[in-house]
């Protein structure tokens, strides 16, 4: 089972924008909550490194636990959703490692919850996953799945 080595390197999986900076250890995504009334777009870094949890939203904005963020692409021409299209309470993003492997990282919309999965997409298998609620989404690995909308 391959998991990702090396220098990692995040992108948009429908514009190939590249999302991670200082060298793989920031990854940058918009990101919009809504509310009954309002809907509030801000910007959010959060770590390169697998499993590591939490993240700096912009300035004046405060996230409560349970709070449902959709992540988009940080490209203003194309604003890709990230939402999988098996669970609508997760969202996926390439990673290309240093050796030119790629795969989905697939994480958690609901601020709080911790999972993310790495999924080796050549072999479409499950690498790794990481998080104390990653048994949750556990079944939606136990079927084949398509990745990036294919």
């Amino acid at each position: 089972m391959a998991q990702p080595k090396g220098k990692l390197t995040y992108y948009c999986p429908y514009c190939n924008q590249k999302l991670s900076f200082f060298d793989g250890t920031i990854v940058k995504l918009a990101g919009r909550l809504h509310a009954e009334h309002f809907t509030c777009k801000t910007m959010i870094y959060v770590s390169g490194k697998l499993g590591q949890y939490g993240g700096i939203v912009g300035e004046g904005v405060r996230v409560r636990e349970g709070a449902r963020m959709e992540f988009e692409c940080t490209n203003g021409a194309c604003k890709a959703n990230f939402t999988t299209s098996y669970d609508d309470n997760l969202a996926e993003i390439k990673l290309i490692d240093g050796e030119g492997r790629e795969f989905a990282v697939i994480f958690n919309k609901i601020y709080g919850k911790r999972s993310t999965f790495i999924v080796d997409v050549k072999e479409k298998t499950l690498s790794k996953k990481y998080g104390q609620d990653a048994q949750e989404f556990q079944p939606d690995f136990d079927k084949p799945l398509n990745f990036f909308g294919h």
